[in-house]
């Protein structure tokens, strides 16, 4: 891929690497020791990994910050800041999932409640009034996806391609992707549902397409895991 700045480039003798996150023009790995290490463009020192730190269970990169989820269920934030997206709320605990924007974090607590800041020029921080049994959080550039406990969808912020348009009657889902401005659903059932932005074809899912269990969504495109059954 696009290797101006180093981003796939993969440093030497890395290993043990059981997590991968895609920023604007970086990347970042999660090990298996609990470590992070991350390579590329570091103008807002998005690859300039905290010293030290250790104990992290889950990562996610926006355009040029990354979140952190450590194994005592808070979370740590760094690189670019320019709207407040790695300032971490004051006090916030147990934290079991994280996601990042573009410009915005989004975290899941233990409680099934949702807690977002940063950009929010899109409403994309405003988490609806009394949301709650969230088991999933997936931000998109401008806008954010939340699954529920029941398999239903809500999703807030940019919707200029209709990328918070949940389809009518959607339900019996399991997993969420949130593309640039586009978003997509996988239910129960192995088949996947996509909305919002189609310009580059990425939410038109294949014809007949079954037993999808992981979905990706990236700035126009949209990528789907099989099971072995169906690969």
């Amino acid at each position: 891929g696009l290797n101006d700045f180093g981003q796939s480039t993969v440093p030497a003798g890395l290993a043990n690497v059981v997590a991968v996150a895609a920023g604007g023009l970086w990347t970042a790995v999660r090990k298996q020791d609990g470590t992070v290490v991350a390579w590329g463009y570091n103008g807002q020192g998005q690859t300039t990994v905290p010293s030290g730190l250790s104990g992290v269970v889950a990562i996610d990169a926006g355009h040029a910050h990354i979140l952190a989820l450590k194994q005592d269920g808070t979370v740590i934030a760094w690189g670019w800041n320019d709207y407040g997206q790695t300032n971490i709320p004051a006090g916030l605990s147990n934290i079991v999932a994280v996601s990042a924007g573009s410009d915005h974090s989004v975290v899941l607590k233990q409680d099934g409640t949702v807690v977002a800041w940063g950009s929010n020029a899109f409403g994309q921080t405003t988490v609806p009034q009394s949301l709650t049994g969230i088991v999933a959080i997936s931000a998109g550039n401008a806008h954010t996806v939340a699954l529920k406990q029941d398999g239903t969808v809500v999703a807030w912020g940019r919707n200029d391609f209709g990328q918070t348009t949940v389809p009518a009657g959607l339900g019996g889902v399991v997993a969420i992707a949130a593309g640039t401005h586009h978003t997509v659903a996988i239910k129960q059932d192995g088949t996947a549902v996509a909305w919002g932005d189609n310009r580059n074809g990425q939410t038109v899912v294949p014809t007949g397409l079954t037993d999808v269990r992981m979905a990706a969504a990236f700035g126009f495109h949209t990528l789907l895991v099989r099971s072995a059954a169906g690969s």
